[in-house]
């Protein structure tokens, strides 16, 4: 490689220092002048370059390794309907707050390890850009959302260990996706204390399963191996925690089916949980319970989506069930049935979704009036390929004992509804 050096005898000049046989090392300037061109060319590179980082970053990849997450917040203005005629905590009153729309944070690695196989690994964790002032330095944990180990080949479907999102809550994406992926949690109809998907959730312990796309066709399972809580109702009075350790695990499987066209997709979630039973009618936003006594708890759903051109709509239907027959807990053999619907709009910049989901009293329950509904309407307008701002109006209407919230957060107390406006904006990388 010429690198415009060479050795040169020394030149005697007068005043020169001589030296007998000595050598320099002689730089030419035309060489000199080839370089400051190099620069030159390198300096323009380097400034394109960060002019174009926005681009070259939203998707960072060393090798098999990469970088993604997404930055997500909302003002949201919430009017409180106050049906119950009593005073309001602070906190469940009529307010304007500052509400993270679920921001994460993920490293994910995929090694090729030949004839087909590959291996997974994902770290994904939840941070927060505004939460309503409330203390988050206890919930941004590291891996705290679908964080795992995994095995896989393009034939045998994909298998993974650890943090994952159950298959009853991935059978909803497969059914209905545009419902599935909501604009912000603002509008949102699913989650534990939401009218749909209730038993879905992201969870720790699991083993999943995701099988291959066999002409359309797909499906997903999953086993939670459950946990042994402290704090579990068992024996206490009227349900009332007695600190009594469960002896049984709460165990859930979750299994989904479904078909995929282009022009539509149909599907089916099924999920039950061992060892627990859930009194429907006590609280729309309660969870799971180790009980005394035989217990089941389970739900089914199915539904379908048509996508034509620019325009999607969907329609779930879902059916919770629980029973127990205890000793002092008390007995109840319950279920209650609840319908979404969704339509969508994608087209360039521009993206509209508009929900509705309906939850019909509780059946087997002495209690009237457990239903509720939520509707909402938002609107996506992206700005840049990663950085979209998003508005949407929710309208929650519950019974007289019930309390169902959307997927933000703000909690009403039994029989209150809310109007709730967003606005955000929501970056990608």
């Amino acid at each position: 490689m010429n690198l415009c050096l060479f050795n040169e005898p020394a030149l005697k000049k007068p005043g020169s220092l001589k030296s007998k046989n000595s050598k320099h090392l002689t730089f030419s300037f035309t060489c000199f002048l080839g370089v400051v061109q190099i620069m030159k060319k390198i300096i323009a590179l380097a400034i394109s370059a960060a002019f174009t980082a926005p681009a070259a970053f939203a998707d960072v990849e060393l090798g098999p390794f990469s970088i993604y997450g997404t930055a997500a917040t909302a003002v949201e203005i919430i009017s409180v309907d106050n049906n119950t005629g009593k005073p309001l905590l602070p906190t469940k009153d009529s307010q304007t707050r500052l509400m993270d729309q679920s921001s994460k944070l993920g490293f994910k690695a995929k090694y090729d390890l030949g004839d087909d196989f590959f291996a997974l690994a994902q770290v994904e964790s939840r941070f927060y850009l505004g939460n309503n002032g409330d203390n988050t330095d206890d919930k941004a944990e590291i891996g705290s959302r679908n964080t795992f180990v995994g095995i896989g080949s393009k034939q045998a479907g994909t298998l993974r260990l650890g943090r994952y999102d159950n298959a009853y809550k991935l059978s909803l994406k497969q059914i209905v996706p545009t419902l599935y992926g909501n604009l912000n949690e603002a509008s949102a109809t699913y989650g534990s204390k939401q009218i749909l998907n209730r038993l879905g959730g992201r969870q720790g312990d699991m083993i999943a399963y995701e099988s291959p796309d066999l002409m359309g066709f797909s499906g997903n399972l999953s086993y939670n191996f459950g946990k042994d809580s402290t704090n579990s109702i068992s024996a206490g009075s009227a349900g009332a925690p007695s600190n009594t350790v469960a002896t049984d695990l709460m165990g859930q499987t979750a299994i989904g089916i479904a078909y995929k066209h282009s022009m539509f997709n149909v599907g089916f979630g099924y999920t039950t949980i061992s060892n627990a039973a859930w009194k429907l009618d006590g609280s729309s936003g309660a969870s799971a319970k180790n009980l005394a006594g035989s217990q089941k708890l389970d739900a089914y759903q199915f539904g379908g989506q048509v996508n034509y051109m620019d325009f999607s709509a969907g329609a779930i239907f879902e059916r919770t069930s629980s029973s127990l027959s205890g000793l002092t807990a008390g007995n109840f053999d319950q279920h209650q049935n609840v319908f979404g619907l969704i339509g969508g709009y994608k087209k360039d910049a521009l993206e509209i979704q508009v929900q509705y989901a309906k939850a019909s009293d509780v059946d087997g329950s002495t209690l009237a009036d457990t239903g509720g509904q939520q509707a909402s309407i938002s609107v996506g307008y992206n700005l840049h390929k990663y950085v979209q701002a998003v508005a949407s109006f929710t309208k929650v209407d519950n019974d007289r004992n019930a309390n169902f919230t959307s997927a933000s957060g703000f909690g009403l107390d039994k029989g209150n509804g809310m109007s709730q406006f967003a606005l955000g904006l929501v970056g990608k990388f």
